[in-house]
């Protein structure tokens, strides 16, 4: 897949940056954005944009990583890992009320993250369990 001369600037220009004197680097580095960059476009390409969680997912990726590639993908591949676990996640001995009022709170105190998300509920269903468990 050909980049675009914008693309292929962004990524020549970190590798320069941050590998002045090491050429070695920068290819490796071209290489590895490269790869990452043309994951991306296709994800924005095949993935429904209009689906609100795919749309967190890469608003997060693109807004915390506006010209890192691979780290854009790790952070969508990341938050649409923690999305479903989110969702899913239950505990059979927590009362449901108090597991819905546990995700309620993750998912405004922590909006389009579902990483933390996933994480917090975990933390706080490992301290109920504690607790009451």
């Amino acid at each position: 897949m050909a980049l675009s001369t914008e693309i292929m600037g962004i990524i020549k220009r970190k590798a320069t940056l941050e590998w002045p004197d090491d050429f070695e680097m920068q290819r490796h580095v071209i290489q590895q954005q490269t790869s990452a960059a043309e994951q991306m476009i296709l994800y924005l390409t095949k993935l429904d944009q209009e689906n609100p969680i795919i749309k967190d997912c890469m608003n997060k990726a693109l807004g915390e990583w506006p010209e890192d590639f691979e780290m854009q993908v790790h952070v969508f591949k990341g938050q649409m890992e923690a999305a479903p676990a989110f969702f899913e996640f239950g505990h059979a001995a927590m009362p449901s009320e108090t597991l819905e009022r546990l995700k309620a709170k993750a998912f405004s105190d922590w909006p389009g993250d579902f990483e933390m998300m996933l994480h917090v509920l975990r933390e706080q269903v490992a301290a109920w369990e504690e607790l009451y468990g």
